[in-house]
């Protein structure tokens, strides 16, 4: 096996890191499986594609109060949603934006996305070891544009170029990682719950949002709304925008919900939501689209560049 630079790896669990973005993630799942009513086949679905990682939830606020007829979610991670929209299994999708860039999708919808305002404690390397000394991290299967993100700070800032390891077994904040590996990436739901539960003594945590926009003081764009164009592109983009304000617009209840179904407390989901992500796609997040494509490109991460008018008006 080998990782993004070639050298031979033996755990039998992991994946070689080879492109994550020159190929399409290899995996099966059927989004139609088990996840829309059964017998209206006359009807004409349309099937949005989302992640339920909780920094997502305001981006679908509107379209779980208040979904319209014939609309259907189907949940999967975020490399999973590429391939769907990238097959025509969804009409749209919250994919990576670093997935988005390769090529996937035709539109990206101007306005909804999930951005790092810095510290997110959603994208959190977790080392037992100084950075500098750190030669072998684990990530999961799915991880698109963190692990850009990562390869940047980790060169730029400190020097190095460790093996960036793929392990299948979820979660990773509670996979005996620490064995076999120096370090390990955690995002969205599992960053957010380490923080919450405190480092282990010999562990330092560092985020990577932050040390993002320390380097290039610009947004990361992690994921964005994408779609493949027609009727029905232009219809579900009106969808998510709408989506997207209702969430934005209450952030106080949509905490108290979610506040009900785990072991997080309302004040601090608001004080996440509000102050961690931002959930719009302007200017500012355009020219991040920009750094992290040329960033891509320089670690050989991305092959080509996408056109620069690829956001909808």
């Amino acid at each position: 096996m080998s990782d993004i630079r070639g050298a031979a790896l033996a755990p039998t669990d992991e994946r070689p890191y080879v492109s994550m973005v020159a190929s399409v993630p290899h995996a099966t799942g059927d989004p139609l499986e088990g996840s829309f009513e059964k017998g209206v086949s006359s009807v004409k679905r349309i099937r949005i594609g989302a992640s339920d990682h909780l920094a997502a939830r305001p981006l679908l606020f509107g379209l779980l109060e208040d979904r319209p007829a014939g609309v259907e979610l189907v949940y999967g991670e975020p490399g999973m949603l590429a391939l769907w929209l990238e097959r025509g299994d969804v009409d749209a999708a919250l994919i990576p934006s670093i997935e988005f860039l390769r090529g996937v999708g035709e539109c990206a919808v101007h306005g909804p996305a999930l951005v790092a305002r810095g510290r997110t404690m959603g994208l959190l390397l977790v080392a037992q070891q100084p950075l500098t000394l750190v030669r072998r991290i684990a990530v999961e299967e799915f991880c698109r544009t963190p692990l850009v993100a990562l390869r940047a700070v980790l060169d730029r800032l400190f020097g190095v170029l460790p093996d960036l390891c793929v392990v299948k077994q979820r979660p990773l904040d509670t996979a005996n990682w620490r064995e076999d590996f120096d370090a390990v990436l955690l995002t969205d739901d599992e960053g957010l719950r380490y923080v919450c539960q405190g480092s282990r003594p010999g562990e330092t945590s560092y985020d990577v949002g932050a040390m993002w926009q320390s380097l290039y003081t610009c947004p990361l764009v992690m994921s964005l709304w994408a779609h493949n164009g027609g009727a029905v592109g232009r219809e579900v983009e009106s969808m998510i925008v709408s989506s997207r304000d209702r969430g934005v617009g209450n952030l106080k209840a949509l905490s108290e919900k979610v506040a009900r179904t785990t072991s997080h407390d309302a004040e601090f989901l608001h004080q996440y939501y509000a102050a961690a992500w931002s959930y719009d796609l302007g200017i500012a997040e355009e020219e991040g689209l920009r750094v992290l494509q040329d960033v891509a490109c320089g670690y050989q991460l991305l092959q080509g560049r996408r056109a620069e008018k690829v956001v909808t008006t």
